[in-house]
Order: C-alpha cells, then sequence, then structure tokens
C-alpha cells in the first residue's frame, strides 16, 4: 500500500500552497531536482572530467524513458519540450500528407504542421469529446496523418490510445500523440497503441522541471539517410570527429546534434525512477480518485463543470464553469491556492501529490470568494 503522506515528501511546495495547477507546470520532485544537483556538484567540482560517466547516466534514463512507455532504446531521443518535439516529428513526416487533428489542441501541436504548409484540418469535439465515430466522419482521402493528444489541455478529456490507434491502423494512418497532459500519471504504450511518433515535455504531470522533453520515433522512420539537421553527435561514430563523413545514426538519437542538457535529462531519470517505486496503477488510481472529489465538492457547491463520465476518458483536469475565472483565479491565489484560468472558465487539476485536505480547503475558499 501506497504511504502518499511519504510521497508527498517529494513535493516540498505542498508545505505552503495548495497547488492544483500540475496541468499548467508541476512543482519539480526532489528525485528529480537531486539528480540535477548532483550533475551541478560533479561538475563544479570536477569540471567536465566525469563527461563520460554522464553520457553512460544519459543512456541509462533513455533504457528508462524507453521502458515507461513500452518503447526500444533506440526509439527515443531527448527533447527541451513538447514543440521541440512536435517539429522534429513534422520534419520526419514532411510531404507525407495532410493531417487530421482535434479542435482543442494546444498549438504546440499544430503551429509545427501550419508553419511548414501542411494542410491541416479538424475534428469538432461533441460534448467537449472526442469519439473514433467523430474522427471517422472527419477522415478524407487526403488526409494520412491523425494528431491527438493523449489529455485534451483545455477540457481533460482524455483519448483511448489503444482504440485510436486501432483506427489508424485499420486505415493505414500515421498516428503521432502529444502525451504532455499525461505522462507520469497515464500509462501508455506505445507498441500496444501503434504510435508511430510520441512527444511531451516534463515540466508538467512528470514532475522533471523545464527543459527536458521526450521524443518517441517507431524504428520504422528511422532509416533514413535525410534527416534535416545534423551535428557532431548525431553521426554513428561522433568520438571520430571526421567532419567530412556524415553517417547518420538510423536512431531517434539523431536529434540530439550537439551536447546533450545533462542535467535536464539527468531530473527526468529521478522522475521515472520515483513513478516505478510508486507504481504506475497506483498514480493513475490516486489522480482519478481526486478528480471525483473535487466534482464531488464542486457539484455541492452548484458550480457547471466540463469532466468526462466515464473513468476511461476522465483525467487529472476539470473545467468549473464560473464568471470571471482569472479574477478568482487572482483571489485564490492570495490564499495560497493555485490553478488557472483555462478553457470555458477554471481549471483545476490536481495530481498524485494532493491530498483530500487540498480539495477541502479549495472548496471552502472557492465558495467564499463565488458569494462575494
Amino acid at each position: 500500500m501506497v504511504d502518499w503522506n511519504k510521497v508527498r515528501e517529494e513535493f516540498p511546495v505542498c508545505k505552503k500552497y495548495v497547488y492544483l495547477n500540475p496541468a499548467g507546470g508541476s512543482p519539480v520532485s526532489l528525485s528529480a531536482a537531486n539528480e540535477s544537483k548532483r550533475f551541478y556538484d560533479e561538475m563544479l567540482g570536477f569540471g567536465d572530467i566525469y563527461w563520460d560517466k554522464w553520457l553512460e547516466r544519459t543512456e541509462k534514463v533513455r533504457s528508462q524513458l524507453a521502458g515507461f512507455i513500452g518503447a526500444d532504446r533506440e526509439e527515443i531521443g531527448f527533447t527541451t519540450n513538447t514543440s521541440h518535439g512536435m517539429n522534429l516529428a513534422a520534419q520526419f513526416l514532411k510531404n507525407q500528407g495532410a493531417v487530421l487533428t482535434m479542435r482543442d489542441e494546444f498549438p504546440s501541436t499544430t503551429f509545427p504542421w501550419i508553419n511548414q504548409k501542411t494542410e491541416i484540418k479538424f475534428v469538432e469535439p461533441e460534448n467537449y469529446g472526442y469519439s473514433i465515430n467523430n474522427i471517422k466522419k472527419a477522415l478524407t482521402p487526403d488526409v494520412k496523418i491523425l494528431i491527438s493528444s493523449y489529455v485534451q489541455y483545455c477540457t481533460g478529456f482524455r483519448q483511448d490510445l489503444e482504440e485510436l490507434g486501432r483506427f489508424c491502423k485499420e486505415n493505414n494512418l500515421i498516428f503521432v500523440v502529444n502525451a504532455t497532459q499525461a505522462i507520469g500519471i497515464f500509462p501508455v504504450d506505445v507498441k500496444k497503441c501503434n504510435i508511430d511518433f510520441l512527444v511531451f515535455t516534463g515540466l508538467k504531470w512528470a514532475t522533471a522541471g523545464y527543459g527536458i522533453g521526450g521524443l518517441y520515433v517507431n524504428k520504422k522512420w528511422l532509416a533514413h539517410d535525410n534527416f534535416p539537421f545534423a551535428g557532431w553527435r548525431s553521426v554513428q561514430t561522433p568520438g571520430k570527429m571526421d567532419n567530412t563523413a556524415l553517417e547518420l545514426k538510423n536512431e531517434a538519437s539523431v536529434i540530439e546534434s550537439g551536447c546533450p542538457h545533462f542535467p535536464n535529462i539527468f531530473a527526468l531519470g529521478g522522475a521515472l525512477k520515483m513513478f516505478s517505486k510508486i507504481g504506475a496503477e497506483n498514480v493513475m488510481g490516486r489522480v482519478l480518485f481526486l478528480n471525483h472529489l473535487i466534482e464531488e465538492k464542486l457539484r455541492q457547491l452548484g458550480i457547471e463543470l466540463i469532466v468526462e463520465k466515464e473513468d476511461k476518458h476522465r483525467s487529472g483536469i476539470l473545467i468549473a464553469k464560473i464568471p470571471n475565472p482569472k479574477l478568482v483565479v487572482e483571489e485564490l491565489f492570495k490564499k495560497n491556492i493555485f490553478v488557472s484560468a483555462r478553457g470555458e472558465g477554471l481549471r483545476v487539476s490536481a495530481s498524485f501529490f494532493n491530498n483530500e485536505n487540498d480539495v477541502e480547503v479549495f472548496a471552502k475558499e472557492l465558495a467564499i470568494i463565488l458569494k462575494h
């Protein structure tokens, strides 16, 4: 049985704030911060002497991340954020055909494709969600790429990736997933879900901080020699430092063209180790439990909500449709309660480090604010 009070100690911010905004940006976990600090302590005391050890540690984190999402090590590349990863995915798939995506997607999902002049078509939501039937209706013969967030940032709708992956396979669609609002709290198996590309950032539910993200590339897309970017670490034998023989890696790490961003990569490794200790099913269960609890408290206040009824489409996010959400955010912050204004109201997101008292305090203070 998980001791959630012990887990909460990973997040000192909880001593000062009711932190209900990991959908915007999560506090970094001690497990992540300590790994990053370890790197800086080493560089402070030893300069670049640990270079080879840092490279070995980087590969260990690559293997950790691969195992976390059901990928092979060679299919994992490190990025700086979701936008970076999606731009790379767009480059891999340039001129492959039109894109079909969801109307509610965050701009990081759509802008890279718009920027390279790829035609984009949108699926309109139904009751804030996206069913396979709706997606099927929007599909046209010229569409070759389907892009979806695992969890939609402005509604909290969680897509059934396995079902959508089957749909893509049956219709010969390239499947690209933005997993930013899910990585860390909702499991994903990229092979089982027939995913071609998956991108995410570490700063939200993954609790790894800014400056680190991941890109999964199914190995069938890696057997090429025309990747648009290259650097000294993009090649098969970077140690040779031959400035004329460009032999690109047939691995996702081809995207890591220069020196690795070691402290950020190690922070992600620390966070993944923490998640593995807690257990994926335990983390998901805790998040869904708190999401249900927030729904219950807010319904008692008579607030209209955007939240999924079925757990398979529910996430750590719900939207409270209240007037003047930005003003309410400011008033709540005066009480050391941190939420955000998104979509059609107040976005409330609870993670595994939150507890029942956080929910009670939030609901109580929100009721007081709304009365005034």
